[in-house]
């Protein structure tokens, strides 16, 4: 019917309009990061081995005034635009949980160690969540001037062009991605380890690891990895890439002991496993889930 049809249109016309506006505040923040990741790079650049216990403090302050000013300038700017919506931010914007409310999930620099070592692996991640669903996704990495963007029922693109993410159906054929936390501690180290083992006794073609959650979404959107999966994951890390990877075609699952590769995503469960469907599911057969939270 005509009435259906205006919605539909109106769903799509407010989805764009939520999408510009998340660009527009990443672009607008993005002079921020670029400028505080060339500081550090030349910082590092001049550090030797006896110097360098001296500038650990130095460089907290950077990564954290940089952290801080990116989100602000962003929450300042969507705030302005959308008064009623809601904000969940790592470095403390609004709530600490998801509501229902249409929420701007924020991650302004992911990928810290990264940015401290100078390695360009940082992005920009912007998700509009509405009733724990990402609607829209921004993840925008200045430094090699990739922006992808996605909104629900428009498709995935890197920089304007369409993407989709690669055909590889078998784990001997795939480049599996994912991070080694924070966790040091042996349960952790155990852990880490013991996927890491199934994964190469299963043959997996190469195994990355380059220390951005939304980065390595955004590689296997787009086709270049096959898959990635984290433990110890929060919602900013995660909110923008999980739209981007499911309108280009991929699933997005949050495995746990009890769930199966059809449970839907939580984002606030702390874990994530994405990829084409036929690789996912053969990867959740694979991995361990069995991981908790409390461990160091």
């Amino acid at each position: 019917s005509k009435m259906e049809v205006q919605q539909v249109g109106d769903k799509v016309d407010q989805h764009a309009l939520w999408l510009e506006a998340a660009v527009e505040a990443a672009k607008l923040v993005a002079p921020i990061l670029k400028a505080g990741f060339i500081k550090r790079r030349q910082e590092r650049q001049q550090q030797t081995p006896t110097t360098s216990f001296e500038t650990k403090q130095n460089t907290t302050d950077l990564v954290t005034e940089t952290d801080v000013a990116v989100e602000d300038g962003i929450v300042k700017y969507l705030a302005g635009r959308f008064p009623d919506f809601e904000f969940l931010g790592e470095e403390g914007a609004g709530s600490r949980h998801l509501s229902d409310k249409p929420t701007w999930v924020i991650d302004p620099v992911d990928g810290t160690t990264n940015f401290v070592h100078g390695y360009p692996f940082v992005c920009i991640c912007i998700g509009l969540v509405i009733n724990k669903r990402a609607e829209v996704g921004v993840v925008y990495n200045p430094i090699l001037e990739e922006l992808f963007t996605a909104m629900r029922g428009g498709g995935a693109h890197l920089n304007g062009m369409r993407i989709h993410v690669s055909g590889a159906a078998d784990i001997t054929n795939a480049c599996v991605s994912t991070n080694f936390g924070y966790g040091r501690g042996e349960e952790s180290i155990e852990f880490y380890l013991s996927n890491l083992r199934s994964l190469l006794t299963k043959q997996v073609r190469a195994v990355r690891a380059s220390g951005s959650a939304a980065a390595l979404m955004c590689d296997v959107a787009c086709g270049r990895l096959d898959s990635y999966y984290e433990f110890g994951i929060h919602p900013w890390d995660i909110a923008a890439g999980t739209v981007i990877i499911e309108e280009a075609g991929g699933v997005v699952i949050s495995p746990t002991p009890s769930s199966t590769p059809d449970t839907a995503l939580n984002l606030e469960i702390r874990r994530v496993l994405c990829g084409n469907k036929a690789i996912v599911e053969q990867l959740f057969g694979v991995l361990d889930a069995n991981y908790s939270t409390d461990w160091k």
